[in-house]
């Protein structure tokens, strides 16, 4: 069995949700004592809750001293304050998190069990704890999605569904999100960077998962860090030169793996709608391209979809030699889920082909060069925390197969490659089964062949 087995699709989260409840637990705990327990006393006492959440809530601080506080004595961070904020004073919101947290206690069958965190009330405290953390490596139980384990059973509610697709929800944690990410770029997230043998990301479990690391990836092992200036800087790492040459690089009929990436699915014929949020999670061609006019050149195409692992390679590269048509960024929803999926209501891994519709995305038509090819497009979807989508090629740009489009940052995520239906094309998933198998097929590699449409001579193949 492979390392990436003992995690679910994409390394993220562990698949024994025992694991993932001793985590929570022990993130309540740590929100329970020191400076956050004076902060859950102070907003348990400023906001209690209501008299028919007291049941849920057994246990937690409940102390008669609101005329002791303001709002201003809790000291969070600005964007966890404003998500408090509007919870306070947006009804629709406010309905939105108090139902998702009653319901989350009345969900079908067995997954409805699993340790929960109980109240909005804890969640803002726990949020603005994790927003000076980093990721710290674990061989059987990482949890790199920590704010999507947070809101693990909550969003799996018909109430969650609703206020994860919810623009202003979706703006508030677009800069949680980002307020976080700044913390992950700084020097101060290089902690998580050490050689500890069990949880650094250079420690002996860690290059286990990522051998040959000093060998393959840019870094200086006798520097603090490796060289690397923040969690970010080691997350969007590059290759050294001449690691993951393009296959085929002259060869304009095959087209290039553009990012170190497992297959998860292909889908021909693909509707320019469809009912994207039931369980098999149809492909939308419109909505995944943002209703682009676009769009209508790949009714009927092809869309072949893949994911990244947390110890991936995280940079995007060109799977065709062309020309830069076109670049979008759509900022969409970062908690939205199937709620439907009974084995993964908690991560976004069994909701991949859903999120390509609505999750935050970035999105790159390449003519290429090659006319049986044309137009055909890159859709980069990132996935919870992981939504920061970074273009770094412009518009009428000239690039060749394997170069640099883009990257994500703070982990993985999954992409979508999107051919025209007079493409004639075929994929090769090195006998992996997309969806169930996890190996990972290196980026610039082989990943498809088009086949000509005409010969020279005007015969067809």
């Amino acid at each position: 069995m492979s390392s990436q087995r003992r995690f679910r699709i994409g390394q993220w989260l562990p698949p024994d949700r025992r694991i993932i409840d001793q985590w929570v637990a022990g993130v309540i705990k740590e929100c329970q004592s020191g400076k956050y327990k004076e902060k859950l006393d102070m907003l348990m006492a400023l906001h209690p809750p209501a008299h028919d959440e007291d049941k849920a809530l057994a246990g937690l601080p409940l102390a008669d001293t609101r005329a002791k506080y303001t709002d201003k004595d809790l000291c969070l961070h600005k964007p966890v304050d404003d998500l408090k904020n509007a919870i306070l004073t947006d009804p629709e919101i406010n309905m939105f998190f108090h139902q998702m947290f009653w319901q989350q206690y009345h969900l079908p069958g067995d997954t409805s069990e699993g340790t929960k965190i109980p109240s909005w009330q804890l969640m803002i405290i726990i949020i603005d704890y994790i927003m000076t953390i980093a990721p710290k490596f674990n061989k059987t139980g990482l949890v790199g999605f920590p704010i999507n384990v947070i809101l693990n059973w909550p969003m799996a509610t018909t109430a969650g569904f609703a206020a994860f697709l919810n623009d202003k929800v979706n703006r508030l944690f677009k800069n949680i999100l980002n307020y976080w990410a700044n913390f992950l770029s700084s020097p101060d997230s290089c902690y998580v960077l050490s050689d500890d043998p069990r949880h650094g990301w250079f420690g002996e479990d860690a290059m286990e998962a990522m051998p040959n690391f000093v060998e393959e990836f840019k870094c200086d092992p006798d520097a603090p860090h490796y060289g690397y200036k923040s969690w970010d800087d080691f997350f969007t790492r590059e290759f050294r030169p001449g690691i993951r040459p393009v296959e085929c690089p002259d060869d304009d009929y095959i087209v290039a793996n553009a990012c170190e990436s497992a297959p998860y699915q292909i889908a021909t014929c693909v509707k320019k709608r469809d009912y994207f949020w039931i369980k098999r999670q149809l492909y939308s061609l419109d909505f995944m391209l943002n209703m682009n006019h676009l769009a209508l050149q790949f009714h009927g195409g092809t869309v072949y979809q893949a994911f990244l692992s947390a110890t991936s390679y995280h940079r995007w590269h060109s799977p065709v030699s062309g020309t830069i048509f076109k670049t979008e960024l759509v900022d969409g929803s970062y908690y939205s889920q199937t709620y439907n999926i009974k084995d993964d209501p908690a991560s976004p891994n069994m909701s991949q082909g859903y999120l390509a519709q609505v999750a935050a995305r970035g999105i790159i038509y390449i003519l290429a060069d090659n006319p049986d090819i044309g137009l055909m497009c890159f859709v980069a979807i990132g996935m919870s925390e992981v939504s920061s989508n970074d273009i770094t090629v412009k518009e009428g740009e000239k690039v060749k197969k394997g170069d640099q489009l883009g990257m994500f940052h703070f982990g993985g995520s999954t992409h979508c490659l999107i051919f025209r239906p007079e493409v004639k094309i075929e994929f090769d998933t090195r006998g992996q089964t997309p969806g169930l198998d996890t190996d990972n097929i290196p980026v610039r590699a082989k990943i498809a062949t088009v086949h000509r449409q005409t010969e020279k001579s005007g015969e067809s193949d």
